[in-house]
């Protein structure tokens, strides 16, 4: 196999100086749509050029299930929603939140709350926080003055 001549003259032209420096283009796969909650975190992390590992020791989690998350494989835990807001700087997901049943859910996943969790809170249960968030139901009056109070 025959091997292409190479030129080893420095200049083209005696009185010409090219310097032209071209960065290389980068591979990584940015998101070109964000459908989930991976998508923001992998966008983030590439625009910030952040470590792996730093979102590792952040987020409590191993390398696995970072990539499922960027991948779409796995949702997050709702216990980890208020890291992931705060590492984004904004709240990713895109439910409705004008009506009391958006709001109930939005405040649910800023503090980690699972259903049933908050359930609690209103010494409910989690059947009834589901059907709220889907505004199939409304609460009773005197939860509703709670909800006020918690949501406000």
């Amino acid at each position: 196999m025959a091997l292409a001549p190479v030129c080893n003259i420095p200049y083209a032209v005696p009185f010409s100086v090219l310097n032209n420096t071209v960065p290389l283009p980068d591979k990584r796969r940015f998101p070109k749509e964000l459908q989930h909650v991976g998508d923001h975190i992998k966008k983030v992390r590439l625009e910030k050029n952040l470590p792996i590992k730093q979102l590792l020791s952040e987020f409590q989690i191993d390398r696995e299930t970072l990539r499922a998350w960027e991948l779409g494989l796995w949702e997050p835990f709702v216990k980890h929603y208020p890291q992931i807001i705060r590492f984004l700087g904004y709240y990713p997901f895109t439910h409705e939140t004008k009506t009391l049943g958006g709001k109930i859910k939005k405040y649910r996943f800023e503090h980690g709350l699972t259903q049933g969790q908050f359930a609690r809170l209103l010494h409910t249960d989690k059947c009834t926080v589901s059907f709220w968030e889907t505004n199939r139901r409304l609460p009773l009056e005197k939860t509703i003055a709670l909800l006020k109070t918690i949501l406000d």
